[in-house]
């Protein structure tokens, strides 16, 4: 049994633990977003109402998550990969709309990332996700103005943003898988020892067994010897 093949009663509650600190983190993601997006705009108004709606859109799916984690709802993977999507999707929006490679946007990858990857301990989902966010955001911040300045080594930069995201997606599924590991090596430890307390009740429930067999058996032939003296008296 690997660290993915989990019981269910160990792995129950992933994600509604781990999109307790996801909520919070994207309540401050998306606060620092609207100032960014509304102090002093230097983008159309029609762009900048569309990334305020896409914005307040994710706010309403984040407070309904919310919501639910305070209700005790569950927390299916959907809700999960389908914020983490959104989070993204927005983020690349923010980039594409406005200055692109020079926009500092970037960085709010790396919390929708590693938000994404403490939940899902798959290698090929995590890495799967931060290989089509790196390809878009290369491609934007490559083929749309002001681009890449190759003459001042800019490529550098962008491989390095690159590869911290591939870092901190590797970081963290390394951290989730680990930790799965830990779980699931104390819940064969608990079986184990609850395995060998059910052996020695059943053992003391067959010690007790057999001692009372063996007095049911003296208190029978005290029974007999006594039936038998009182029948044949001694002359």
């Amino acid at each position: 049994m690997t660290g993915d093949q989990l019981p269910g009663y160990a792995v129950f509650d992933d994600y509604v633990l781990s999109q307790r600190i996801a909520v919070v983190v994207r309540w401050f993601l998306l606060l620092t977003w609207f100032v960014l997006i509304n102090y002093r705009p230097d983008i159309d108004t029609k762009i900048l109402w569309s990334l305020n709606g896409t914005g307040t859109a994710l706010a309403l799916l984040n407070g309904y998550i919310h919501w639910r984690i305070i209700k005790d709802r569950p927390i299916s993977a959907r809700y999960v990969i389908a914020l983490s999507v959104f989070d993204l999707s927005l983020i690349t929006a923010g980039i594409g709309l406005t200055t692109r490679f020079e926009n500092s946007f970037f960085v709010f990858y790396y919390p929708a990332l590693l938000g994404l990857s403490l939940v899902f301990s798959s290698r090929r989902l995590s890495f799967t996700m931060v290989s089509l966010v790196a390809g878009v955001y290369a491609a934007i911040s490559l083929g749309l103005q002001p681009g890449v300045n190759l003459q001042v080594s800019e490529e550098k930069i962008l491989l390095a943003r690159i590869a911290t995201l591939f870092a901190v997606v590797a970081a963290a599924n390394l951290m989730t898988r680990l930790e799965r590991t830990r779980r699931l090596q104390a819940v064969k430890a608990e079986r184990e020892e609850a395995s060998k307390n059910l052996a020695l009740q059943k053992r003391a429930a067959q010690a007790e067994l057999e001692a009372q067999m063996e007095r049911d058996r003296i208190s029978r032939e005290i029974h007999d010897g006594i039936a038998q003296s009182m029948l044949c008296p001694e002359p």
